[in-house]
């Protein structure tokens, strides 16, 4: 094995730590999902699954004495499924290329520049696929998952146009959202989105919306990110943010200017298989191929499992 190709695999599997750092850092909703924990590690799987609660047990009710007792057949749930997304990166050095930089000087060089485009690739692709819609191979973004029109369209099988349980909520306020009006419009979708205990647990927004809210507070009392529960570590990974009503709200470069995205992180969660998070592999390169390389590989998803009332997106 070349010299250079040993040091290439040995610089990858080092740096995994800071690719998957590099990928937590390319948008708001995948380092909050670090932040929080909501990280779900599934072993193995061919798909993702879990039930969806769209009816009721109509046995439930009152009776007395010897009153008869209903036994139906039961159907409260259906079956929503998600498939995994293969995410692949790879670090390519031909035989010329280790030939033109002997040396160990050259050498590390030549392996930084490598090393800083795939991490910038990261991040750059992790952003575009988070407010994606998910075609293709990519994974499920927010277009996809909380849509503009959340009438139409199916989502992990399920038809959103015939099951309502299936709906995100949706907002368009077109254009009308200012300084003056925003804190109210935000607690009116929070009170929509509450169920006993439950409400959304942070707020991602876009530049338009981010401005227009901090514009609203300038001269209030607000509460730092960073004196909120997950808001330091946010800080640290780069992102910042306010509180509103105790709902941190992250602003997103890479979110669409005009919306926001309100998120209940108990029922929307990364899941990851195995141990397919920036794994390193050896690279065989083909017989017509005077070269070498190393492969990261990412397997993962963005599955909600929960729609109605749970979580919104706010357009402007």
């Amino acid at each position: 094995m070349p010299v250079l190709q040993n040091v290439l695999a040995t610089t990858i599997e080092r740096s995994r730590k800071k690719l998957i750092v590099a990928a937590m850092q390319s948008n708001a909703l995948m380092a909050w999902c670090f932040a929080r924990d909501r990280i779900e590690n599934e072993s193995s799987g061919y798909n993702i699954t879990n039930p969806l609660l769209t009816g009721r047990n109509p046995t439930v009710g009152s009776y007395s004495y010897y009153d008869s007792l209903p036994v139906v057949q039961t159907q409260e749930f259906i079956k929503l499924e998600y498939r995994w997304s293969r995410i692949a990166g790879t670090v390519i050095i031909s035989n010329q290329e280790e030939d033109e930089n002997k040396g160990e000087q050259a050498a590390v060089k030549l392996l930084q520049g490598k090393l800083e485009a795939l991490e910038l690739s990261i991040k750059e692709k992790f952003s575009a696929y988070l407010y994606g819609l998910g075609g293709g191979n990519d994974p499920n973004g927010l277009a996809l998952l909380i849509p503009d029109d959340p009438t139409v369209g199916s989502l992990a099988g399920v038809d959103r146009a015939t099951e309502v349980q299936w709906r995100s909520s949706s907002y368009d306020f077109a254009g009308t959202l200012n300084a003056t009006n925003i804190e109210e419009a935000y607690d009116d979708v929070l009170l929509d989105l509450k169920q006993g205990t439950e409400r959304p647990k942070v707020i991602i927004t876009g530049r338009n919306q981010y401005r227009l809210y901090r514009a609203a507070v300038r001269s209030k009392l607000t509460i730092p990110l960073n004196n909120t529960s997950s808001g330091k570590r946010m800080m640290d990974l780069g992102f910042d943010g306010v509180s509103h009503n105790g709902v941190p709200i992250i602003y997103d470069e890479s979110c669409p200017v005009d919306r926001s995205y309100f998120l209940n992180d108990t029922y929307l969660r990364l899941h990851i298989l195995g141990d397919n998070n920036m794994k390193n592999v050896d690279l065989t390169a083909p017989w017509t191929i005077d070269g070498y390389g190393q492969r990261v590989i990412t397997q993962c998803q963005f599955a909600t499992w929960k729609q109605y009332r749970t979580h919104a997106v706010v357009n402007d």
